[in-house]
């Protein structure tokens, strides 16, 4: 029976070929889990029709404030890092979240700046790293993306068994579509993102360079970006040269889902229009250094648009989002957490252990709907 011809299409296949020995003692996995959450500070919920905030009174904002740091600590305590937006500087508000999650987290934030010269702003973004967990803070910075915007650059480390490898991370917020012009709107967030792409790539660069690092590197965007997949902003971080890989889309891939092209994981906001969109995007790549980097191509088609990073095993392994109520009275949030794993694997050789081969074949084949899904070899 002559197949469909409609019905095929192109893939790569990722074919490694390695003849050394591995011993327990001198290779490892690395596995990393990310979390990004907007979790709606006081000072920009309304109340009632009047706009009265829910941050004018404790009696409004405690009760929530109290159930999303419980949340934080009960569903994501296996996080190695969760990257907050809208946090809120307020003393007790950080205490209340002190006291849920201070014995699994450090926490780090960075306060944006008002249009008042000297000034600062009731809220910026907090970035909590796991106590006993594979990371270490190294530092923290901030980013001016515009006016009273930033975004949040975190360095960390690799802590425990393993080669000290660094991940950094941008912890995102883009504007909101403000304009009525929307391509006016996806210029403006896609400006903001080059800011914090570049700023992150220096940053890295010169941190390299400075201490002779020659060992790879993690990078990390990710963030409400207030625009889905298909956006501006989401678009230039996938493009050259920053080449950066869209999560949600690479695990559609891999899981035969997609035949190439952005994917929306799904609502994740529910904005103060009544809109439910797809707004909160997790994005990673390894630094060009990576000796086992696999190169980027124009067809989305790959293995690296499936999330498959390199030839040793680094992959995007599963990205999911929490359905969590996000409109009414009762909301933690008007956004969903969005959480990646990533396997990141690393092998320490000794002098006598040798690659005879570590290959990456391009096979083009075609891949039918009707027949069993082909794998990973």
């Amino acid at each position: 029976m002559k197949r469909p011809t409609h019905l095929l299409r192109h893939c790569t296949i990722l074919v490694l070929v390695s003849t050394f020995e591995f011993s327990p003692h001198k290779s490892y996995s690395s596995a990393l889990t990310i979390t990004t959450f907007n979790i709606l500070a006081p000072v920009h919920r309304s109340m009632d029709a009047s706009s009265r905030r829910e941050s004018e009174r404790e009696m409004w904002w405690r009760p929530r404030a109290e159930g999303v740091a419980q949340y934080i600590a009960d569903k994501f305590v296996s996080s190695d890092v969760i990257m907050l937006q809208e946090w809120w500087f307020d003393e007790t508000f950080t205490q209340v979240f002190d006291d849920a999650t201070g014995h699994l987290f450090h926490r780090i934030a960075e306060r944006r700046p008002s249009a008042v010269r000297g000034e600062m702003r009731d809220d910026g973004l907090c970035c909590l790293i796991r106590k006993d967990g594979v990371l270490e803070p190294i530092r923290s910075w901030q980013v001016s993306t515009g006016p009273t915007r930033i975004s949040q650059l975190v360095h960390c480390r690799e802590s425990r068994g393993s080669e000290g490898r660094d991940v950094y991370l941008a912890n995102s917020h883009l504007s909101f579509p403000g304009d009525s012009d929307p391509l006016v709107n996806e210029e403006r967030q896609a400006s903001e993102a080059k800011i914090i792409l570049d700023a992150l790539s220096a940053a890295a660069e010169q941190f390299e360079t400075n201490n002779n690092n020659s060992r790879e590197s993690l990078h990390i965007i990710c963030g409400d970006f207030n625009s889905n997949s298909c956006g501006l902003a989401a678009s230039l971080c996938e493009s050259h040269p920053y080449n950066f890989v869209n999560c949600a889309s690479a695990t559609a891939q891999q899981m035969l889902a997609n035949i190439g092209g952005p994917i929306n994981i799904g609502v994740t906001h529910c904005n103060h229009l009544g809109e439910q969109v797809s707004v909160d995007h997790i994005f990673l790549r390894l630094n060009k250094n990576c000796r086992n980097s696999i190169p980027t191509q124009t067809n989305r088609c790959t293995a690296l648009a499936m999330g498959y990073l390199d030839t040793k095993g680094t992959r995007i392994v599963n990205v999911q989002k929490e359905d969590i109520v996000i409109e009414g009275k009762q909301v933690l949030s008007d956004h969903r957490p969005v959480t990646v794993s990533i396997h990141w694997p690393s092998v320490r050789k000794s002098l006598n252990e040798t690659f005879e081969s570590d290959l990456y074949v391009n096979v083009s084949m075609p891949l039918d709907p009707l027949e069993s899904p082909w794998g990973i070899v």
